[in-house]
Formats: C-alpha cells, structure tokens, sequence
C-alpha cells in the first residue's frame, strides 16, 4: 500500500478546497447558510453539536426550506443543514433520538443497495428500509439519494496492493472497488488476496477498467492454499502475489469496458436507486449527495434525465457553485461536522487548535485505492 500516495493525493485535495470565512473565527457571509455531513455518530459528539447549535440561535433546516433559500437569495439568519450520509445505523439509534430531543431537522442520503429489507437481529452496521420509512414519518427527516452502489471502480491495470489482514481492518466497506466475477457484481471487502486497482468513484469515473476474473480467482486461491491469514506473516508475501499477477497477466488481461456499456452501468445507480425508493418509501428521490466527490458530466446529466434537480458534493465542490448555470443540474458544497462549532457564537472552536488535529488525521483520511 502506497501511504506516500494516498498523502500526496489527500494534500492536493485539501489545497483545493473552498473553506468558508467563518472556520477562520470571521462572521457568517451574508445570506450563507452552512452545510455539514455526518456518517457514523456518536451520541456525546452529536449531542454537543445540537447543543451548541441551540444554545447559539441557530436553526436547523429542512431541505426544501434550504433549497428555496438558495435558489431565491432569500436571507435566514443562523440557519444550517445537517446531512448525514450512508444510512448508518448510528442515525437510527444514536442521531434520530437527539434530532427528537432537539427538535431538529436533518436530511439522511441512503445508498439503497445497502439497506436491509427488514430489521434483522445481529445486523449494526446498516438501517433496514422500515426504520428509513420511520424516520420519514417523524418530519424531522427528510430522506434522499446516496446513489444505489456507494460504489468505487477500477479506472486502470495499475495494481495499487492485494486485500490483506491490515487494510482489510482498516479501510471501510466502500473503500473496496467493486469486482467483476464470472459476470456477477461483487461489492464490499473482498477476500484476502484480491488484486486491487486504482480506482475512482463510479459516478465521477469517464471508463471503467475491468478486472481478470482468473487473476483474481488465482490469487485468492494462491492465498488460500498457503495458509489463508497466517500466509501474509511471511516477509515476501507482497512479491510473490505479485509475481503470480504479473505472470497471469500476460496471458489473460483485463479489458475496459466499451461506452455503451459503461453508461448503462452509470444509468444504473439511478434506475435502480428510484425503484428502490418507489418501493419502499413510496416516491422516487429528487435530491442526490454523490459519494466522495462531485460526479462526471455524464452522471450530472442522467441525474437530471432522471428527475434528480440537486445535488451535493463535499468542501472540494463548492467551487460547482460558481459554474452552476454550465452544469445541469444545481450543486452544492458542503463541511465536514468537524467544523460546526467553528460557526459564530459562545465557545466557538479557534482554528488553530484544529489544524494539529487535522495534518495527524491526513492519512486516515485516504482511501484504498483512489
């Protein structure tokens, strides 16, 4: 795994981002109306967070309301949206109980290839599509798209590292790039001894390379046959693996995917993301948070071709508002929840007290692959 890499490349996205005045103890811009996204929560975090946003007057929008702000130029003062990604189970049983409490409102943007069809015991890490129902029907929380895979794909042969004991501890279940397997889709952590190649997130990728199905049964076997976990103990585990792909490679290479393809696959993430949704809740989504990053002009425009009319992208795509009228669709940026309590009011964060905390995260900040 290259750590330099995967730093360099996270130092190059934080050079590019827009971070609003306010992070650096200046006033709220006028008419600005922050954004900020969640994952996974913990009841003592999350609870300061609406705490400090109740004691300090701020509102919590729902996401009409901070649609029809922007859209208007109408002014809301100390008002934010809080949005959550990835229908974590943690929303269901740590932030909807505080949004009750506080009375707040939030907007939750669910991946539905990973929602359960029903509250299954033993199963933490994803809501069940009732409890996403549930959460409509407290009108405190509107529900919207997360795409339908959450997914990443290879963009290259470039061989990044092999699915090992370490990153398989390490890196989040999204982080792995979806596999090509005798013609089935495998999403997920794959097993140990998986070729893993540089990859983009699908909704921002313009091709998509695809993998040897017999390389990647042969490493795994290769793994498999030489003592499973225990094999990665050894010294040169990494080279042989990797002299086995590169022999194998020689004579049966992956491919890229044509175009045709390709936007099939891009066409997907919404057709099968609006059945779901029609299915469970009723209604199809009109509102779409892309996972990572901001998508590619393809995904934009069958964004709209399938009635999505916004969506939001993260602090690197705050510079898509300034070319709204070239996309087709309206975009917005939005923060980490690190930054909340930076806003103006009592016991406001100081940033410079946040930067050492920052630079040690970096690298845990990196994905696998892209």
């Amino acid at each position: 795994m290259n750590d330099i890499g995967r730093l360099l490349r996270t130092a190059a996205r934080v050079s590019r981002t827009r971070y609003p005045g306010f992070i650096f103890g200046l006033p709220l811009a006028r008419g600005e109306i922050p954004v900020f996204t969640y994952h996974d929560v913990e009841t003592q975090v999350f609870a300061r967070d609406l705490e400090f946003l109740h004691g300090n007057g701020y509102r919590t929008l729902g996401l009409e309301e901070y649609l029809a702000a922007r859209n208007s130029g109408r002014r809301i003062d100390r008002a934010v949206l809080l949005t959550f990604d990835d229908a974590r189970k943690s929303f269901w049983t740590v932030a909807l109980p505080l949004l009750r409490t506080f009375e707040a409102r939030a907007v939750l943007f669910v991946p539905s290839y990973w929602m359960t069809p029903s509250s299954q015991a033993g199963d933490d890490q994803f809501m069940s599509w009732p409890e996403v129902r549930a959460c409509v029907e407290s009108g405190l929380v509107d529900v919207q798209s997360h795409a339908h895979r959450h997914a990443l794909v290879a963009t290259s042969p470039q061989l990044v590292d092999f699915a090992h004991p370490q990153a398989l501890a390490r890196f989040d279940i999204y982080d792995w790039p979806m596999r090509e397997l005798d013609g089935d889709e495998e999403l997920g952590r794959p097993a140990p001894g998986t070729p893993i190649y540089r990859s983009t997130p699908l909704l921002s990728a313009t091709r998509r390379f695809v993998e040897s199905s017999e390389i990647t049964a042969a490493c795994r076997d290769f793994v498999e046959r030489n003592g499973g976990e225990q094999f990665f103990a050894q010294p040169q585990w990494r080279q042989q693996l990797s002299d086995l792909h590169r022999g194998l490679s020689e004579h049966v290479p992956g491919r890229y995917m044509d175009d045709e393809a390709f936007r099939a696959l891009v066409a997907s993430e919404f057709e099968l993301n609006r059945e779901l949704f029609r299915k469970h809740l009723g209604c199809p989504p009109s509102c779409l948070a892309y996972p990572w990053m901001l998508g590619s002009q393809l995904s934009l425009e069958l964004a709209k071709r399938y009635n999505v009319r916004t969506a939001f992208g993260v602090a690197l795509d705050y510079r898509a508002e300034r070319r709204r009228a070239q996309l087709p669709i309206p975009v917005f940026g939005r923060l980490k929840c690190d930054w909340l309590q930076f806003l103006p009011g009592r016991q406001r964060s100081n940033v410079l007290r946040a930067v050492g905390r920052k630079l040690s995260g970096i690298a845990k900040l990196q994905h696998l692959a892209h």
